[in-house]
């Protein structure tokens, strides 16, 4: 439909139009998937692969059980690097309000899931001693053993990714 401002109405009609969507797109600029440093991202693709992984490593894939594990000097901190931008960054498992009670962001995640049921599915969070059973692990696959996968309404992490969660899972 095209509005012409050629009248008061017209034009207030038309202003309103203009402030939804500016407001819309306003309120995409914070929308996940976007790049904070293009060049960063390009490097690290470069040297990774496309699928993010080293050549030759086996990672995850779309399925727990699939999955080698990363070094963790190859990870970085697991927890500041995936958990809390992915699994924290939206407020979704974060100190305040976390979602089924788990808070991945704040100091001392692996005393919170190690060991610790979750709260709806009848598994560990974090089991080291088995780590493609646990939780934490399987949720990052696109069927997961029950709810949804996860980061939920969010871009599921890069293979290399969820290995280097596997990989603190082993390391705990």
């Amino acid at each position: 439909m095209r509005i012409e401002p050629s009248t008061q109405h017209g034009r207030l009609v038309w202003a309103s139009w203009l402030a939804v969507r500016l407001a819309v797109v306003g309120s995409l600029a914070g929308c996940p998937g976007q790049l904070d440093d293009k060049a960063e991202f390009d490097a690290y693709a470069e040297a990774h692969g496309d699928a993010g992984a080293p050549a030759g490593m086996n990672v995850a894939g779309s399925s727990p059980g699939a999955a080698g594990t990363m070094s963790a000097g190859a990870c970085g901190d697991v927890v500041a690097r995936i958990f809390t931008p992915s699994c924290g960054g939206t407020g979704c498992h974060s100190a305040v309000a976390p979602q089924q009670d788990l808070d991945l962001v704040s100091p001392g995640v692996a005393a919170r899931v190690v060991g610790v049921s979750a709260k709806q599915c009848v598994q560990v969070l974090a089991d080291p001693a088995n780590p493609e059973q646990s939780l934490l692990y399987q949720k990052l696959a696109v069927k997961p053993p029950c709810g949804a996968q996860m980061p939920l309404a969010r871009p599921a992490l890069s293979s290399a990714d969820v290995a280097c969660v596997l990989g603190w899972i082993a390391a705990q």
